[in-house]
Parts: C-alpha cells; structure tokens; sequence
C-alpha cells in the first residue's frame, strides 16, 4: 500500500515527462494541496499515508528545482536525456 521512495521517484518522473515548469509546479501545488488536506494520523497508517504525500510534495520539488538548476523549460523523461 505505501509505496518506496524509488517507486515515488519514477511516478513523479513519468507524470512529468513533456511538462513545462508551469505544469511542474502545478503537480507540485497539488501534491502539496493533498498533502495539506489530509488529517494527522494518530494511528500507523494514517502517519504513513501522510508521510508518503509529503513525499511526493518533496520530489515534485526536487524536479522543479532540477529544472531551474539546469536551465530547462521542459522536464525529459530519463531514457530521453542526452
């Protein structure tokens, strides 16, 4: 049910694929949305699940970051990188 930070990485990778920075940073807003609306958990679980959110509030952020590092307007997949 909850998934690795790797499986995390590679769904985020996919869905940016082709994206521009306005569209990163709107995943990211939303991840970020989620993230805000879901409710602290007081049991295993829900921890988790929120914890895994926060996690992809984190990588949708670490792309936007990646893309404004190195100067890039359009995310690529990493089989399209050169």
């Amino acid at each position: 049910m909850f998934e690795p930070e790797e499986v995390i990485r590679k769904n985020v990778q996919e869905k940016a694929a082709g994206l521009d920075r306005d569209g990163v940073s709107a995943q990211r807003r939303e991840a970020q949305r989620r993230y805000d609306a879901s409710m602290p958990g007081y049991c295993v679980e829900l921890v988790m699940r929120r914890e895994q959110l926060d996690d992809y509030v984190k990588e949708w952020q670490r792309v936007l970051d990646e893309m404004t590092e190195r100067g890039i307007e359009r995310f690529l997949p990493v089989d399209e990188k050169a």
